[in-house]
């Protein structure tokens, strides 16, 4: 992540606001992924990489927030993804995708996104198998 890349190197978004004259508030927002890469401007980008003596990709790199989970129980694998300021869960179950809004993109919660993301997981999984168990009560009932 970014945020930690500047840690390591002890760089201050400060700094980086002086160096290259963005504005300290949107270098606030992308180090602290409240805003999407994508969504900011190429000239921001390029102005940012270089200020860090990095490649764009290098940088898109390091602002890609992809959080991995997997439910042993079920062994699933989900993606936690951030759009719009909140965290959404993806998850693939039976050949069919699920997605799931969790929570708003604060700092409490990206303190524990690996554990709500997981909880939030099983929880939706075990929703999904007492619904085939249902289904197929019903269907040899029936």
């Amino acid at each position: 992540m970014l945020k930690e890349y500047l840690n390591t190197h002890n760089i201050s978004i400060y700094s980086i606001s002086k160096s290259s004259g963005i504005s300290y508030s949107t270098l606030n927002d992308i180090v602290n992924c409240k805003v999407e890469i994508a969504n900011v401007k190429a000239g921001i980008i390029h102005s940012l990489a270089k200020t860090l003596g990095i490649s764009m990709d290098a940088l898109f790199e390091l602002c890609k927030n992809d959080i991995v989970v997997r439910s042993e129980s079920y062994d699933v694998y989900g993606f936690v993804e951030k759009k719009n300021k909140k965290y959404y869960l993806r998850f693939e179950y039976k050949n069919k995708e699920y997605q799931y809004e969790m929570c708003p993109v604060k700092r409490e919660a990206s303190m524990f996104i690996n554990s709500i993301a997981l909880w939030e997981m099983e929880k939706h999984l075990l929703d999904l198998k007492m619904e085939d168990a249902y289904a197929l009560c019903i269907k040899e009932k029936g």
